[in-house]
Formats: C-alpha cells, structure tokens, sequence
C-alpha cells in the first residue's frame, strides 16, 4: 500500500469529508501522511464554489505536479465538489492529474490510491459525476472506517446536514451538494461522543443551512439537536455555524445567549442589506430586520460574537445599494465581516439575470466594503479591552512565550486568535479565564487571569468586569 497525503481546499465541510476518506485509506491499509514531499499518492479534496476556489484547486494541482519530478509522486488524485461539478473539463484541461474520484466513487477510493500508486489505473474519471452527495449513504460507508482527525487540535467539526433548499440564484452548492439532507441524530451524537473521546473540547456544527437541519427528516428542530449534544459529558463547547438569517428565531437567540455550553457566537450570511438586490438574490432581508436581529442578540449578550459576508457586484446592483452595504459594515458593531465580488457561476439563475455589473466596479465596490470592515472589526476588538474572556487553549509558542487560543467570538480557521501570557500549568484544551489588554487589529492579547471557569459558580462563556455599554 501507499503514503497517502489529503489536501483539503474549501470550507470546514471539505474538511470533515477529507477526515472520512483518511479514515477509509487508513482501513484499506494505506499510510496517512501531512507531508505532501513524502507521499507516494496525493489526493486533492477540491472546492467548486466560485471561480476563484477553482483556480486555486488548478495553482495547486500544478504545484503538486511538479513533486512527480521531484520528489518521486507516484500518483495525483482529484476529489470533491470540483470533480462532481466539472470532471470531464478538468480531465481535459489537468493532464497532470491521474485519477478524477466523484462522491459515488468514494468507497473504492483505498483501491484507486493503490492502482494509481502502481501505475496501474484503468481510467481517469471514477464514479458518477454529477451524483448529489448523500449523507447517510456516506455514513453508511465510512461506518467501519471511523474519520481520521488531522492533527492534535482540541476543537473538531461534525456534519449535520448536506444540501440546501434556500434557492440562492447565485450559489452553485445545490448543483454539487443537491437538496437538504439531515444527518440523523443519533448518528450525529455518536460522532460527537467519539470526538469528546478522543480529546476534543469544542465541537462546531457545520452544513450549508444549519438552522434548517431536522426540517426534511423529520427528527425534530435544531434545538432539540442542540439540547441531545449539550448531555454529552465531557463536552465543553458547542458552536454553531452557517446560519441563514432567516431561520435565526428570537427562541434561537435566547437559547444560544443563554447556554453554558452553546457559544454566543452567530455566523450570519446576510450577502447584502438592499432589499431589491436580496429579492434578486432569493433571499431574505433589509438593513432594517438585520439591524433588529443584531440588536436583539446584543441586548441578550453584549458580548456575542457576530460575523456576516457580503457579495459586492450582484447584477443590477447601482452604486448607491453597495454603499448601503458600506454604510451598514461601517455602523454596526459586527466582530467579523467577509467582503467578497459575485461570482457569475454556470448552472445558476443569476447567470442570465440582466444589468451585469462591470467587474472594475464589482472589485471596488469590494474593497470600499472591506476596508470599512477593517476599521469595524478593529473598533469592536478595541472595545473588548478590559473584559475577561473563557479561551480554549490550543498552542504555545516557546519563543515567545506566548499562548494562542479562542473566545466565544473566533471560530476555528476563520476567525482570528486570543494570544495570551501568564498561563502558568495550562495545558491544549484547557478553557481558561483571560483579561484582554490590547488588540492587534482584530484580534485580541490578553493575560491569564489565574482562575479556571470551571471553579466560578456563574461558569459561562464570558466574564467581564465592566459592561461593555458604558
């Protein structure tokens, strides 16, 4: 068998399904290794997003290409939403690569990385393409072959749902990842128990429309999800990700400020504030109902941590609707804000809508909005200065001597870190009490405040020492 290295583009939920096929070429004897200049096999757990993840998937198979010379790679394997979405165009346009593997090919993927190993390939396109990813069928197939984490972290991601029913006329997910399905919960809780198992202190729960999950299946709501992971012992942290604003109920807010365990933490994708360019969208909003929403969950938690993304350059968006966006970046206290420029995808509705935006406009919109973001994002580190924050513990650097960790307000890789001093017999996975000192743009530095939360009677996500209104 091989030295099989996976390398994940995309978001967390790539990231989950990089874990199961480790775990699969693990079980079929395969040797799972980080390092790409050590690996006989590589596989490459695409992202078919928007045009800018399928050139990075394009940079990076050709960089990997080059270790065929090198460093002796024996074989290149294209996986993921990419190949789901584009296998025969990318079989065409990547010589280079030697095995295209679709979802429906994903339980032969241990005999594929050992043909492609020994040269020994009989065709380049493996599976169905275009077959929408199904997860209890994936469940089903990774159920001897537990997924193999990647590193010592101590927070972890777990599936809920695969799908979306939102009907975005710009997103391109339902084409890869088809209609909304629900993971089943006791599936999802016996993941979860063997993630807290194995070390894990913080689980964040990933889909594309994570308020909906249970809404197909029939299993309940997702506070009853919520409520079944929060009586797993040993777990500290629950955090929540991707939520269509639309289903963010005032009974998930209160729920979410008020659990000891679930982080006040509300990832919202609102893409825009302008009603006619939401409606264009297919989606819900204004400026208005955010606002509301956002000044509902500060009332509950002051502290709260909110992200958003905002897409600049929809077609017919007029330059007065993108400053609408500025304004709003520029006026709310949000903790994270991702400005990005549409992407016209094939296969989606907006495609052919009228009035495109000229793509030198589209791009200054852009950045108008991220650096009004920059400036918000600085300001509401700034205003944590003072507090004491609950971090999750995760590395130290010995150089420097210095912590890096987590609040409530970051989520892991995509928000920024809490570095920390002082932390006198702390260990990686420990949830500490910190006193922020300072800001370094949007991130925060702090000091060890040489008490555990566990020991505190109000044990919660937040202490402060003063309110964050005054």
């Amino acid at each position: 068998m091989a030295r099989v290295a996976i390398v994940t583009l995309g978001c967390p939920k790539n990231a989950v399904d990089s874990e199961g096929l480790a775990g699969l070429l693990s079980t079929g004897g395969h040797e799972v290794t980080p390092d790409t200049a050590a690996a006989e096999v590589v596989v490459v757990n695409t992202c078919g997003f928007i045009e800018p993840a399928r050139r990075e998937t394009v940079e990076e198979v050709l960089d990997l290409a080059d270790l065929k010379s090198t460093s002796g790679l024996a074989g290149l394997v294209l996986a993921g939403c990419l190949v789901a979405r584009s296998a025969s165009e990318l079989a065409e346009a990547l010589p280079e690569v030697d095995a295209f593997v679709d979802f429906a090919a994903y339980p032969r993927i241990a005999q594929i990385v050992a043909d492609a190993a020994g040269g020994e390939l009989s065709s380049k396109i493996h599976g169905d393409p275009g077959t929408r990813f199904d997860p209890a069928w994936w469940d089903a197939t990774i159920a001897a072959s537990p997924r193999l984490r990647f590193g010592r972290a101590p927070w972890a991601y777990v599936k809920i749902a695969e799908g979306c029913n939102r009907g975005c006329t710009f997103c391109s997910i339902p084409l890869m990842r088809g209609r909304l399905r629900s993971r089943a919960p006791e599936v999802i809780e016996a993941e979860a128990r063997s993630l807290v198992a194995q070390g894990v202190s913080e689980l964040s729960l990933v889909s594309q429309d994570s308020v909906m999950w249970g809404r197909d299946s029939g299993d309940g709501d997702l506070l009853g999800l919520l409520g079944r992971l929060e009586a797993i012992e040993g777990l500290r942290r629950l955090r929540l990700m991707y939520l269509h604003p639309q289903g963010v109920t005032d009974r998930l807010i209160d729920r979410m400020t008020s659990s000891e365990m679930i982080v006040s933490y509300f990832d919202l994708s609102l893409q825009h504030v302008a009603p006619e360019v939401l409606r264009g969208m297919g989606r819900w909003g204004s400026a208005d109902r955010f606002t509301r929403m956002i000044e509902r969950i500060r009332a509950q938690d002051p502290l709260a941590g909110v992200r958003s993304t905002f897409i600049l350059g929809f077609p017919g968006e007029t330059e007065s609707q993108a400053g609408q966006v500025e304004a709003f970046v520029a006026e709310t206290e949000l903790d994270w804000i991702g400005a990005f420029t549409y992407s016209p995808e094939d296969g989606t509705r907006s495609v052919h809508l009228p009035d495109r935006v000229a793509e030198a406009a589209a791009r200054a919109r852009t950045e108008r909005v991220a650096s009004a973001a920059e400036v918000t994002m600085e300001g509401r580190a700034r205003s944590l200065v003072g507090h004491r924050l609950e971090v999750l513990a995760e590395s130290f650097d010995r150089s420097q001597g210095m912590w890096s960790g987590r609040s409530h307000r970051e989520a892991p890789e995509i928000d920024g870190e809490v570095r920390f001093t002082g932390a006198a017999g702390v260990s990686v996975g420990d949830l500490i009490e910190v006193r922020i000192t300072g800001n370094v743009g949007a991130d925060l530095e702090g000091v060890w405040a040489g008490t555990t939360p566990e020991a505190r009677p109000e044990h919660g996500r937040v202490f402060s020492t003063s309110s964050i209104l005054g």
